[in-house]
């Protein structure tokens, strides 16, 4: 775990440093994610990566400074994930006005899906 020590729990539309399995569930690494929602005895997330391969699935960060990442990130938003808090690291901050909004929207687009109904999304328990 990283030297930064754990602010607490996480909550809404704060980013923080996680563990995050790989798709392919080949290993994992800590990376950027975006809480959505508290859901259960799990946290509802979306990735932060710099490598957006799909304008129709990622999101570019209206002011990623403000949670401490560099210009090229961008929120992976076609797919949640289900952390449980032990799986956190450290908060990196908190998101502007701007990308709560789209987050907002991201959130609602996913609650209307069968995946999300059935709270069957990525998960690694």
């Amino acid at each position: 775990m990283n030297q930064m020590k754990k602010a607490g729990r996480p909550r809404p539309m704060e980013v923080w440093n996680a563990h995050l399995y790989f798709d392919d569930g080949s290993g994992a690494k800590n990376r950027p994610v975006i809480v959505l929602e508290k859901r259960g005895d799990a946290f509802t997330v979306l990735m932060v990566t710099t490598h957006g391969r799909s304008a129709a699935t990622y999101f570019k960060l209206f002011d990623p400074y403000e949670v401490m990442l560099d210009q090229r990130s961008v929120v992976r938003t076609d797919r949640l994930f289900k952390l449980k808090e032990d799986e956190f690291n450290y908060k990196l901050g908190d998101l502007c006005p701007e990308d709560v909004d789209m987050m907002t929207i991201v959130l609602g687009k996913h609650k209307g899906t069968k995946a999300y109904k059935k709270n069957d999304y990525r998960g690694d328990f």
